[in-house]
């Protein structure tokens, strides 16, 4: 064996273990990680490239509403729920970045309540159901380089950091993975009563956050540079408790809606703010909610079959 040879047959091993290294590190953060939540961006990593024309992105008030797989059986809408828990609208802005890199949707939906929110995440466990199973993309770099404190990026580029010590709570579950919907659907059969949702006069007004605004603009032009349909819209819920500081709380959030309508207008981008459609809608407060401030599946099902049935989706 010549010395070039030798060379070579190192220069491969050591790039198959590399390689094997690289496979099985990443099996072991997936094992190690934690699934509490439903696994989206694993779903989203995992699909075919431009295999999807519609994402919706936002929060758990978006995957409540909108079931992805009845758009698909029943109306042909090819689409995936990107939305995770307390996804703020930076993070929103990423993960349109994120769907236009990797999917290059016709249409982006984005459901508007954190808008009403001023800061660019929440809490650690939040941010991983964000990040963790994100495809290694430009936009979660990006992400994470914007939103995530310099001390505490290395957990999300190799969470194994995070959750090396849930060595202790691995059940069987955590070396496999877990049915569910491929487009992303959530899915809760809870009932829970809810009172009929108080709603504010349409000239009632208040500007979004200053630093929110400036990431919902950037997500505006970011669809617009990449000829992309952004639709807005904004899901009913009522106030978290029976009392006047949440209903308040209730009555500010709408007034930001009615404010970003203002602002949809002027820019020609399609809002619907359905707590001004609650009629049409028809949801019952004895059996469509999930709790106070989330659809159960049959509320989805029945705000998914009226936008899509009144056009909001086209």
């Amino acid at each position: 064996m010549t010395k070039y040879t030798r060379i070579v047959k190192n220069v491969i091993l050591t790039i198959l273990f590399l390689g094997l290294f690289v496979l099985m590190l990443a099996r072991v953060m997936y094992i190690f990680r934690e699934k509490s939540d439903n696994l989206v961006q694993d779903r989203f990593a995992a699909l075919a490239p431009d295999s999807v024309d519609t994402v919706f992105i936002g929060t758990s008030h978006q995957f409540c509403s909108i079931n992805a797989d009845l758009l698909y059986e029943e109306y042909g809408i090819n689409s995936f729920m990107l939305a995770t828990s307390a996804q703020t609208v930076p993070m929103s802005y990423y993960a349109a970045m994120e769907a236009i890199e990797c999917q290059h949707p016709e249409k982006i939906v984005f459901e508007v309540l954190y808008c009403t929110n001023d800061y660019k995440t929440v809490t650690p466990e939040m941010s991983h159901t964000f990040f963790d199973g994100m495809p290694m993309c430009k936009a979660r770099k990006m992400a994470i380089n914007d939103l995530i404190e310099p001390e505490q990026r290395i957990y999300y580029y190799l969470n194994f950091g995070r959750y090396h010590s849930r060595w202790k709570n691995l059940t069987q579950d955590d070396f496999q993975v877990p049915s569910a919907s491929p487009r992303g659907t959530f899915h809760s059969e809870e009932i829970t009563y809810n009172q009929s949702i108080p709603v504010i006069a349409k000239e009632g007004k208040e500007e979004m956050p200053e630093e929110m605004f400036n990431y919902f603009e950037k997500l505006v032009e970011l669809c617009r540079e990449n000829n992309v349909k952004l639709i807005l819209y904004a899901a009913p819920f009522n106030a978290l408790y029976d009392d006047d500081s949440m209903r308040e709380d209730l009555f500010r959030r709408q007034r930001i809606f009615n404010w970003i309508g203002d602002y949809a207008l002027q820019e020609g981008i399609p809002f619907h703010n359905l707590f001004y459609e609650l009629d049409e809608i028809g949801l019952d407060g004895g059996h469509d909610f999930m709790d106070t401030q989330h659809l159960n599946c049959y509320g989805q099902e029945k705000l998914t079959r009226y936008m899509a049935e009144k056009g909001y989706f086209d």
